[in-house]
């Protein structure tokens, strides 16, 4: 971010946080809200609830799926851009699916599920990776936590706001209000993101203050004139210097590799070699498929699971209101500590499935509204934690090795796949039974498997160095 007199300000990072919050919220409020569009599109279409959820499904993965796409973009334009676009196809799948005219469902696959899901992907991947390369050095978690409580309290806002519209315009009307709204908040909010700082001297330290601020950074950066808001104004001779710095290193990469392009394109194939081949990576992979296949039945069948059990729809928006808060609850608890943790957050997410494996259990066996919510309020819980610091725990994995978009296509495609696979193997599984009881115990067992390739990743790293170290110590005996 360029401040005013041509001075570079690290402030501005808590804007993009909260801009990225307000993407989460407009795009994942809305996404995550589908099941009150449902009944709607099923009423008007008269279509199966197999077809129909599959629309709402598709739209969620593809929200984790074109992670490429978005990466492709975001390497020929900026991030701010790439969010705009996001929003504009967001808004466009709105809008044309309410022109979607009866009985052709299957085109609301395209102008639904495609655009908006597309649109999702571009509009959060893009702010979230802006977001990582701000805080790349320190104070991420709390700051992508706090950009992910978007997607809560998108819920939390657009479930009474979209049954309103829906009640008394009708679920077209209620797409197209929305679409207008969302495209003016959605560009104005996208405006306020802007790319870091191309290097930064200095992070701040959680318990310094700005005169300690400014005193270590004109010792750290001599013969640049150091402001009490922390920027730094750059004087011509040091501008010239950087210019010049900057030429000889392009000259020196050209020299090397005969053209910026073809070593820019050895580096990016390097590191997809790496990706796809990397023992760790695979047992992330494998990790986020099989915990966001478990806990997306919280989205897609969880009511479904509570009429079966004979609760009433008031009963149902009950518990789904109680889960929906703790999981809020939850995450505002990680932003706040995120950053203090004395462990990695993998162990975050690893936590958040072998809980979960209880929780599931006693589900399998309750009965009562009372406890219903009990289950339902822990379960929130337990979910940010893979909700609020999945993010956080691939930066600190992989980051320094793939870099930003890498750590976002590692986070999101797998996530995709789980939620794209989670709502046909709940719904085959409720039609072979009649419930969802062998559902829950099949989660179980996955989250199991989530937790044991998460614990791989630190194991193995652990294995490794003590591997190095045995052999490099009769070398460093010898010299000594």
């Amino acid at each position: 971010m360029v401040c005013p007199s041509g001075s570079r300000c690290g402030w501005w990072r808590w804007v993009v946080t909260f801009a990225t919050f307000g993407q989460f919220c407009l795009t994942f409020g809305l996404l995550f809200n589908f099941s009150i569009l449902f009944v709607s599109l099923q009423e008007d279409f008269h279509s199966s609830s197999a077809l129909t959820g599959w629309l709402g499904s598709l739209a969620a993965a593809l929200a984790g799926l074109a992670s490429p796409l978005c990466s492709l973009l975001t390497h020929k334009l900026s991030g701010r851009i790439v969010t705009i676009l996001g929003v504009i196809a967001f808004c466009a799948g709105l809008l044309t699916t309410s022109f979607v005219p009866v009985p052709t469902l299957g085109y609301a696959f395209f102008t639904y599920s495609v655009l908006t899901g597309v649109g999702a992907n571009l509009t959060t991947n893009a702010s979230f990776a802006l977001l990582l390369d701000w805080f790349a050095k320190a104070n991420f978690s709390r700051a992508s936590a706090l950009a992910l409580l978007g997607s809560s309290c998108g819920m939390l806002a657009f479930s009474p706001l979209l049954t309103a519209l829906i009640t008394h315009y009708g679920w077209r009307n209620a797409l197209r209000i929305l679409s207008g709204g969302i495209l003016v908040i959605g560009i104005a909010d996208g405006l306020l993101l802007a790319d870091p700082p191309s290097t930064e001297d200095y992070t701040r330290a959680p318990d310094e203050s700005p005169g300690d601020e400014k005193h270590e950074l004109e010792s750290m950066v001599p013969g640049k004139q150091v402001h009490d808001d922390g920027c730094i104004e750059e004087t011509d001779d040091d501008a010239r210097e950087t210019d010049n710095k900057s030429t000889n290193d392009e000259e020196a990469h050209i020299s090397n590799q005969g053209s910026p392009e073809v070593g820019e394109e050895r580096h990016f194939r390097g590191r997809l070699i790496s990706a796809l081949t990397n023992p760790e990576a695979w047992a992330w992979y494998f990790a986020t498929v099989f915990s966001f296949l478990g806990w997306t039945f919280f989205n897609i069948n969880y009511a479904s699971f509570m009429d079966g059990l004979g609760l009433d729809s008031n009963s149902i928006a009950s518990v789904i209101m109680s889960f929906a808060l703790a999981e809020l609850g939850g995450k505002v608890l990680i932003a706040v500590i995120g950053d203090h943790l004395p462990f990695l957050s993998l162990y975050l997410l690893m936590a958040s499935c072998l809980f979960g494996t209880i929780v599931l259990g006693f589900l399998t066996i309750a009965k009562t509204f009372d406890v219903i919510v009990l289950l339902a309020v822990v379960s929130g819980v337990l979910r940010s934690g893979i909700y609020a610091a999945q993010f956080t725990a691939a930066a600190e994995l992989f980051h320094e090795q793939y870099g930003t978009n890498g750590v976002m296509v590692m986070t999101l495609v797998p996530t995709g796949i789980g939620v794209l696979i989670s709502a046909p193997l709940a719904g085959v599984l409720y039609d072979v039974t009649g419930d969802y009881i062998l559902c829950l115990l099949i989660i179980a067992g996955l989250f199991v498997c989530a937790s044991a390739a998460y614990i791989f990743i630190p194991v193995r790293r652990r294995i490794n160095q003590a591997v190095h170290v045995s052999v490099n110590t009769p070398t460093l005996q010898t010299n000594s």
